[in-house]
């Protein structure tokens, strides 16, 4: 028999037998007959209880063995299909390939698949088009592998207003001559005009299309009835591409020779600037002979790999015929728009015989 009904059929004889008390005393039938009727009474009230409780512990039961011979099945969980995705393998650029990607010449905001390229190297986004983003990045990639950025696209310069608009009617202009200011490989055509006694360089630079001008001497007395202001040839001391542009200062009285201030501009950050030194003071140098027998001239020297400005302001010691020469060089390396003094042994102060003859600039220059 299953344990269960067994359970079942002992709580069952529990209940059902009841003990009946017959007292055969000297009571009278009456009284035996109350007492039965009333133990009847109770046992029947147990026997409805019981059956109550059977009943109960046949539905009990039956759920149990339901349960048991059909579980309930346990809710399966869908594993979720994890596919994981190969990473695009990049082809491996090899070296050669990488510096002629990033060496390759490139236009400004021009889309192409060229870009694309240089900009997936780079690591950026390849949408194609060359911008500042792509500029920045590109030239921090060349700088890391020391290759040259010669080929890096320049950002592209707003036009000014025109000169005549802006300031004035030009009463009168130098000269021109033609240099690289900009660095573009391409001669661009500089010029100094006059507009109501103030002086303007003006240059025409392939490099935006468009005329920029600067007004010369904001640091100074310069005024156009005083001094003729004259661009007198162009020079690439920090060997970059672009010339620099050297300013003549010559007085309107007083000799008409000796050495001559000039001035130097650069065209940085698409405008002209004046060089200055590390105090942010015009650097002036003079060139040519005076009287009392100084000469002042520059020399464009490679020191350890780097191109340095020398700048000499030479005299004599002693009277003509029987003097010795001080030299007196001051090298000068030129970043952006600063010229910075570079210390060395190679440009020590020195005395020797007077040199024959005296010396001049030894700079390439172009005009």
């Amino acid at each position: 028999m299953n344990p269960k009904r067994r359970l079942l059929a002992a709580l069952i004889s529990t209940l059902v037998i009841v003990p009946f008390t017959v007292s055969c005393g000297g009571t009278s039938n009456s009284d035996l007959e109350t007492s039965l009727r009333s133990q009847l009474s109770a046992t029947q009230a147990q026997l409805e209880q019981a059956q109550e409780l059977i009943t109960n512990l046949q539905d009990q039961i039956e759920s149990i063995e339901s349960t048991v011979q059909n579980p309930v099945p346990e809710p399966e969980i869908e594993e979720a299909e994890t596919s994981e995705e190969a990473p695009e393998e990049t082809p491996e650029v090899s070296d050669a390939e990488t510096e002629a990607i990033l060496t390759a010449e490139y236009e400004w905001l021009v889309q192409s698949d060229d870009t694309a390229r240089l900009q997936e190297l780079l690591g950026i986004e390849a949408d194609g088009w060359y911008g500042n983003g792509t500029r920045t990045a590109h030239i921090t990639a060349l700088e890391n592998l020391e290759l040259p950025v010669t080929n890096v696209p320049e950002i592209p310069c707003a036009a000014q207003d025109e000169i005549a608009k802006e300031i004035g009617e030009i009463e009168s202009e130098s000269d021109t001559i033609e240099i690289d200011l900009d660095g573009d490989g391409n001669p661009d055509q500089v010029k100094v005009v006059t507009i109501a006694d103030n002086k303007y360089i003006t240059a025409e630079t392939s490099y935006s299309g468009n005329l920029v001008w600067k007004e010369f001497g904001e640091w100074g007395s310069f005024s156009a009835s005083e001094v003729a202001v004259t661009p007198e040839f162009g020079t690439d001391v920090n060997q970059d591409g672009a010339n620099e542009l050297w300013l003549k200062i010559n007085p309107l009285t007083g000799p008409a020779g000796g050495a001559k201030q000039h001035y130097v501009y650069v065209f940085q950050d698409c405008e002209l600037q004046v060089a200055n030194d590390t105090e942010a003071t015009p650097y002036d140098f003079y060139r040519g002979n005076t009287v009392s027998g100084e000469t002042f001239y520059i020399d464009c020297v490679t020191e350890n790999g780097e191109a340095l400005l020398v700048y000499h302001e030479d005299y004599r010691i002693g009277e003509p015929g029987d003097f010795v020469w001080a030299y007196v060089p001051t090298a000068l390396r030129l970043t952006g728009t600063t010229f910075e003094e570079v210390i060395s042994s190679s440009f020590e102060d020195d005395i020797s015989p007077a040199p024959d003859p005296l010396p001049t600039d030894s700079c390439p220059k172009v005009s």
